[in-house]
């Protein structure tokens, strides 16, 4: 973790700064130093994209750590800084704390506890990371499969638009080689087969055309393979986490939903085209924090999502507490244009969750109420 790490440390004091430089230099990718508050700001200014942590004591000339801290906040409100310091009184605790700091660590020194604080401080940035690359990782995933998709569909439409007038034109020009083969020899009757060879070369080459695209269009489909339904859950839960964060409480097999959250702490293995799976959990989080939005209460808002398994099937309940399904659109709730929200856009997303779930082998989905809210039931096959 700490040798991709760049530390900008500001101390004044020349013994502690060497022995803390002796250490840090050799666990840190780049370990910046600076003896003053006015030096640290200059540093953090000229190499603030590199900048990782802040480390500083308080007390020092030109600028304090305080300062220093109020101004590098104006340039990042992210950057975690850690202060140490011997003041323990209260006014200036929440003067620090006001200021943003994210951690103290009191003088002397602990080395050991240091490192711990800079650690802490650190792990939700490496999370966001490693989420925002797995986000960037799977909305590649999901473009090169839209174009995939749209390809297939625009190749699947062209032929059957070619095929309809191909059929048509090859039968006509059979009828009308016949008629041909009638005619007395002659010179023009020889020119006329020329010419029909010739068509029917054209013919013959938009044939071969047609059936590549249809080919195409048919391998266009992710392959199905085995795959952890609740790892998946979990994934789509991640890609989700900025809206779940603000609107509701989610839990996972009882498990409340945080991004350490492991997954493969249970395995429930079906045969499924694994990317759009995720996509069908999206759609649903996606949904019920749309309806979840509208409760004033936020602790009425609530999500739980059950995964559960027999001898053959996986069963996945989405179950939230948002009030339940509008009886007008209940029973064609899966069908485009349908959707009542007022921010839901065309109201298709449950129809292609439910193309997905229908595309899958011996699988099912079903809408209803129960309780205080609706929920979304989707049987898998092993």
């Amino acid at each position: 973790m700490f040798k991709n790490l760049t530390i900008l440390y500001v101390e004044d004091e020349e013994n502690i700064k060497e022995v803390v430089n002796s250490i840090f230099k050799q666990i840190f990718k780049n370990f910046i130093v600076a003896s003053d508050g006015q030096e640290g700001l200059d540093l953090y200014i000229k190499h603030q994209d590199e900048i990782d942590v802040v480390v500083t004591d308080i007390n020092m000339p030109n600028m304090n750590g305080l300062d220093m801290s109020i101004e590098i906040r104006k340039i990042s409100t992210t950057v975690p800084i850690i202060i140490t310091t011997a003041h323990n009184d209260k006014e200036f605790l929440h003067k620090a704390i006001n200021v943003g700091i994210n951690k103290f660590v009191t003088k002397p020194m602990d080395m050991k506890f240091l490192l711990d604080s800079i650690k802490q401080v650190v792990e939700p940035i490496l999370l966001k990371e490693e989420f925002d690359k797995e986000l960037k990782q799977y909305q590649d995933k999901q473009l090169q499969n839209a174009k995939f998709t749209a390809t297939g569909q625009l190749a699947a439409g062209i032929t059957h638009e070619i095929n309809t007038p191909l059929t048509y034109i090859k039968a006509n020009f059979e009828m009308l080689g016949y008629d041909i083969e009638d005619l007395p020899e002659s010179d023009i009757k020889d020119d006329i087969i020329k010419s029909v060879e010739k068509i029917e070369d054209g013919l013959h080459r938009i044939e071969t055309i047609v059936s590549s695209m249809r080919e195409m269009s048919q391998q266009v489909k992710i392959e199905k393979k085995d795959a952890n339904i609740y790892a998946s859950v979990i994934t789509s839960a991640i890609l989700a986490y900025n809206k779940i964060k603000h609107v509701s409480n989610v839990y996972i097999n009882g498990k409340e939903f945080n991004l350490d959250i492991d997954k493969n702490e249970y395995q429930f293995i079906a045969n499924v085209e694994l990317q759009r799976i995720e996509q069908v959990w999206i759609i649903i989080i996606n949904n019920a924090m749309d309806e979840l939005m509208k409760i004033d209460d936020y602790s009425k808002r609530r999500l739980d999502i059950d995964i559960s398994e027999d001898e053959n099937h996986i069963t996945v309940l989405f179950k939230d507490t948002a009030g339940g399904i509008d009886p007008q659109i209940k029973d064609s709730i899966f069908e485009p244009f349908k959707g009542t929200k007022e921010s839901s856009g065309m109201g298709v997303g449950l129809s292609i969750a439910k193309k997905i779930i229908d595309d899958q082998k011996n699988a099912s989905i079903e809408a209803y109420n129960e309780g205080e809210g609706a929920v979304f039931k989707i049987i898998l096959s092993k």
